[in-house]
């Protein structure tokens, strides 16, 4: 299915919305200057705060009133952190051991452990770390019974998402290449493993390359950012696979809680709707060069965004209330 895409204009005057968004989609006025540089013991609260290194997966917690953050660093301090209004940041496990940790897009399991993608250009083989408590556990990735696409020896994924069911996992990833070879994972893990099998592929006249972010409907239709193409293509539950909306350069998606979602990928922070696909651009307090990822607390009506890529990324607290 092809949908009408709205044009986008980028704005980041603190009061003033896109003539594509309404007057909801426009955040308050905040002071949008960081505050004390917080790390992986360190602290941050306000409009913004910092971290170390660099963050891409970006988790809202609600029922513990929580934001959990990936950190990735040059060397030593790579960690699953945390950040609360009364704490700031804090590190809750170490990353280290895991060698290219590289985590992306994050998941809470009904146990209250989490899940993270490991995404390395460098590792031999990619898997999912779980971070149970204080202790991280790589479990790498294997073909499942069921796969029927390429071999899952370097699958790269940034993306994570459980299903409407709330417990299947899929994973958005890509096989490196001229081009890109974009694939939909459904994950199971058992006995320290992380079996891969392909839900949706390139086919069908359609190319799918760089799949990053990812999101599941409660109808079960899944939406997947691919960077190369600048599409974002819908997954059925069958598999099958239509574009539903054109951004330039999407990113990781974040899902309101009507079903919408969000993507950065560049200064512009985009609304799509859905089932409509229209596209909208989202008006930031603050000129933010590159957004990754973005996580959005329903009960005091803020988004998290990742201003970043960098060592020293900003985290912004944006007050944004979903029409």
């Amino acid at each position: 299915m092809r949908t009408t895409v709205l044009a986008l204009g980028v704005s980041f005057l603190a009061c003033s919305s896109n003539n594509n968004s309404t007057p909801a989609d426009a955040p308050k006025a905040i002071d949008a200057s960081p505050d004390a540089p917080g790390s992986g013991s360190g602290s941050g609260s306000g409009s913004a705060f910092t971290i170390t290194g660099v963050a891409n997966g970006l988790y809202w917690d609600n029922s513990t009133s929580t934001l959990y953050f990936t950190e990735k660093v040059t060397g030593t301090g790579n960690a699953f952190a945390k950040w609360t209004d009364a704490g700031g940041v804090e590190t809750v496990a170490s990353l280290d051991a895991i060698g290219s940790a590289n985590p992306g897009d994050i998941v809470k399991l009904a146990d209250g452990s989490f899940l993270t993608p490991q995404f390395s250009s460098t590792d031999a083989n990619n898997g999912i770390i779980q971070i149970s408590g204080s202790t991280a556990t790589l479990m790498l990735e294997t073909a499942g019974t069921g796969s029927a696409g390429p071999s899952p020896a370097h699958y790269r994924s940034i993306g994570l998402a459980l299903g409407s069911d709330g417990t299947t996992i899929y994973q958005s990833s890509f096989v490196k290449g001229s081009p890109n070879a974009g694939v939909v994972l459904m994950t199971t893990l058992s006995n320290g493993s992380a079996f891969q099998d392909v839900v949706a592929q390139s086919g069908g006249g359609n190319t799918i390359e760089k799949l990053v972010g990812l999101a599941v409907e409660s109808d079960g239709e899944m939406l997947v950012s691919d960077q190369d193409q600048g599409i974002i293509w819908k997954v059925d539950p069958n598999g099958t696979t239509t574009s539903f909306a054109t951004v330039t350069k999407p990113d990781l998606l974040t899902k309101l809680p009507n079903g919408d979602v969000l993507t950065g990928g560049g200064p512009a922070l985009r609304r799509i709707a859905y089932p409509a696909g229209t596209v909208t651009t989202v008006t930031l307090p603050a000129a933010i060069t590159q957004i990754f990822g973005v996580a959005f607390d329903k009960t005091n009506h803020r988004l998290f965004v990742d201003g970043g890529g960098t060592a020293g990324d900003v985290i912004y607290i944006v007050p944004y209330m979903p029409n």
